[in-house]
């Protein structure tokens, strides 16, 4: 489950942890689950493509408000 503390976390290591930004990139299903986002393989990219770490500290708060209001991941990767 998804919460505000989640999104938050989440949202601070991608701005942040440049191993993270790989492994999310990488593996993000595995990834995100980690944090309680359920994405289902069939509709989830083979790899993701981030913002930039300066982007995602700029729009932390509205990032984090559309993440957890959705639910989602497709708010900023691609």
């Amino acid at each position: 489950m998804t919460t505000s503390k989640n999104t938050l976390e989440l949202l601070q290591r991608l701005a942040d942890d440049d191993d993270f930004r790989s492994r999310l990139e990488a593996n993000p299903v595995a990834t995100l689950a980690e944090y309680g986002f359920q994405v289902d393989p069939a509709i989830a990219p083979f790899a993701a493509h981030l913002p930039s770490k300066e982007h995602i500290r700029d729009n932390m708060d509205l990032l984090s408000k559309q993440m957890e209001a959705s639910n989602t991941w497709v708010i900023f990767m691609r």
